[in-house]
Protein backbone atom coordinates (compact mmCIF):
# COMPACT_ATOMS: atom_id res chain seq x y z
CA UNK A 1 0.00 0.00 0.00
CA UNK A 2 2.98 2.18 0.38
CA UNK A 3 4.21 2.12 -2.43
CA UNK A 4 1.06 2.80 -4.04
CA UNK A 5 0.34 6.24 -2.38
CA UNK A 6 4.37 6.68 -3.45
CA UNK A 7 3.36 6.36 -7.37
CA UNK A 8 -0.03 8.56 -6.65
CA UNK A 9 1.80 11.12 -5.41
CA UNK A 10 4.71 11.64 -7.91
CA UNK A 11 2.34 11.02 -10.61
CA UNK A 12 0.56 14.06 -9.09
CA UNK A 13 3.97 15.98 -8.61
CA UNK A 14 4.56 15.18 -12.43
CA UNK A 15 1.08 16.32 -13.27
CA UNK A 16 1.20 19.58 -11.77
CA UNK A 17 4.87 20.70 -12.96
CA UNK A 18 4.20 19.66 -16.17
CA UNK A 19 0.69 22.04 -15.86
CA UNK A 20 3.12 24.34 -14.97
CA UNK A 21 5.50 23.95 -17.85
CA UNK A 22 3.46 23.88 -20.75
CA UNK A 23 1.15 26.73 -19.92
CA UNK A 24 1.31 29.82 -21.96
CA UNK A 25 3.40 32.94 -21.13
CA UNK A 26 3.91 36.36 -22.15
CA UNK A 27 7.15 35.33 -24.20
CA UNK A 28 8.77 38.09 -22.45
CA UNK A 29 10.21 39.23 -19.13
CA UNK A 30 8.63 41.66 -17.42
CA UNK A 31 11.16 44.65 -16.13
CA UNK A 32 10.71 47.10 -13.47
CA UNK A 33 10.10 50.03 -16.35
CA UNK A 34 7.02 48.34 -17.28
CA UNK A 35 5.32 49.63 -14.18
CA UNK A 36 6.65 52.81 -13.91
CA UNK A 37 4.49 55.31 -11.86
CA UNK A 38 2.52 52.12 -10.49
CA UNK A 39 1.73 52.06 -6.87
CA UNK A 40 0.65 47.84 -6.75
CA UNK A 41 2.47 45.31 -8.13
CA UNK A 42 -0.19 44.94 -10.68
CA UNK A 43 0.18 48.44 -11.76
CA UNK A 44 -2.27 50.62 -10.78
CA UNK A 45 -1.66 54.20 -10.95
CA UNK A 46 -1.08 55.89 -7.48
CA UNK A 47 -4.25 57.89 -6.41
CA UNK A 48 -2.19 60.86 -5.35
CA UNK A 49 -1.06 61.34 -9.12
CA UNK A 50 -4.66 61.81 -10.25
Amino acid sequence: MRKVYIVVTLVAIFAIVGNHLMSPSTGRAVSPEDFAGACAPCGAPCPSKK
